[in-house]
């Protein structure tokens, strides 16, 4: 049996269906079907990660949590790992772009930022990663419109990208969940397709504000621009819908079939937990599981979540569930997080109207990971905790302004940096609360 720690661990591994892959779902159902088992941990990694980071992510954080648990025994406690396919995209072009600031120079130097286009290899990297996450796509028609489009964005060119992208990626105007479907109508509406490719041809660069958000008033253009980058902007928000619908189908198997189908015995304890883009995957589960299930839906922890800051709020995607475990939600959030704070917004919006403050939390377009759940009953709410003082209070969305432990080191950005003694720390409050 493979463990992680002392913790019986086995991997729930789908494609992008939400089909399991493998040996399915049998090895975890086994381990709990041992009565001594008494509670699950649902683990799901985000966007960019694949078997390594997830191995690494998991490891780490139940390492931690484990530490911090005063009343479980982690012996008893079942660890579940899901892997999803959530390819990493190449955004290396635009990273440079926090490090400018507001008057087009490089922070620290004072020097300009050289501005250039993508080349045609960097275009055809982009081409071929996108295409990845599609196995088996035809990505002809798409080269050949983005051949054409990169020597001049005209009405013609502008619309064959995009209706030859969504042709591979298909976004779907008609989903029932409500961020989704908003989502996706820009991608479909080829009547403004030049002016959202010119539109992305110059990237909003904003200066990094600690703590804070970024405003246009911060904005310039530069770094890399043209529309060659207007091309592979356009496939990295793409991507990003793609991750976010992706994140959903799997969650909704994993709440809906998978997780009851393990026939687990009555008042088994679940705890749901996600990073980024899992966040979204496990509150859809939340979402979808039965309400006859066997399992004690404990607690929901989302660190870092890549969904919309109103997914919890009146309409929703996750609204009917929001009360719904016997033990805390809790939600770590800090501006600290740019994935979150900066690129959310921006891959969500297809540049669309820019909001003065983007990114904040009067922003449509927010991420939970940046400012907590949004327009929410105050009798749902408990109090925001800023401190590692962790108590969270069951039955309610518990917030957690994650400034002090969510940051970056030399090695990753703060996005990434959940795996940690604090965050562990939060993560065995929530599961004995």
């Amino acid at each position: 049996m493979t463990t992680l720690g002392p913790s019986p661990f086995a991997w729930l591994e789908f494609d992008a269906t939400g089909a399991l892959a493998g040996d399915g779902a049998a090895p975890l159902a086994a381990i709990v079907a041992d009565p001594a088992i008494t509670d699950l941990v649902v683990m799901s990694h985000g966007w960019k990660n694949d078997r390594t980071d997830a191995t690494a992510l998991y490891g780490g954080l139940w390492q931690h949590a484990r530490a911090a648990l005063k009343r479980l025994n982690p012996v008893s406690i079942a660890v579940a790992g899901v892997l999803w396919p959530a390819k990493a995209y190449q955004t290396d072009f635009d990273d440079a772009a926090m490090a400018t600031s507001a008057d087009g120079t490089t922070l620290g130097t004072g020097k300009a930022a050289p501005v250039r286009d993508l080349t045609e290899a960097e275009l055809q990297a982009a081409l071929g990663e996108f295409a990845s996450l599609f196995p088996g796509a035809d990505v002809a028609a798409l080269a050949q419109a983005a051949g054409r489009a990169q020597a001049g964005l005209n009405d013609a060119s502008a619309r064959a990208v995009f209706r030859a992208a969504t042709a591979i990626a298909r976004p779907d105007t008609g989903s029932a969940d409500p961020e989704l479907a908003a989502a996706a109508d820009p991608f479909v509406n080829v009547d403004s397709a030049q002016a959202k490719l010119a539109s992305l041809s110059d990237p909003p660069l904003a200066r990094p504000v600690e703590g804070g958000t970024q405003g246009l008033a911060d904005v310039v253009g530069g770094l890399i621009s043209g529309p060659r980058a207007a091309i592979a902007r356009f496939l990295n928000q793409l991507t990003y819908y793609e991750m976010k619908q992706r994140a959903g189908v799997v969650g909704d198997a994993l709440g809906r079939t998978v997780l009851p189908g393990l026939k687990p015995r009555a008042g088994l304890r679940l705890h749901l937990v996600g990073h980024s883009f899992g966040g979204r995957l496990v509150s859809a589960a939340a979402a979808a599981l039965p309400a006859t299930s066997s399992f004690r839906f404990q607690s929901l922890t989302l660190l870092q979540a890549a969904f919309s800051q109103n997914g919890f709020a009146a309409g929703g995607a996750f609204e009917r569930f929001a009360a719904r475990p016997v033990g805390p939600i809790s939600i770590t959030h800090t501006h600290n997080d740019r994935a979150c704070t900066f690129w959310y917004p921006l891959a969500s919006r297809l540049s669309d109207d820019i909001a003065k403050a983007l990114g904040d939390a009067t922003d449509p377009y927010g991420a939970m990971g940046a400012n907590g759940p949004q327009h929410m009953p105050q009798a749902m709410l408990a109090a925001e905790c800023t401190d590692t003082n962790f108590a969270p209070r069951p039955g309610l969305l518990n917030r957690f302004l994650a400034d002090s432990y969510v940051v970056a080191t030399d090695t990753t950005d703060a996005h990434n940096n959940v795996a940690t003694a604090a965050t562990g720390k939060l993560l065995a409050a929530t599961m004995e609360a």
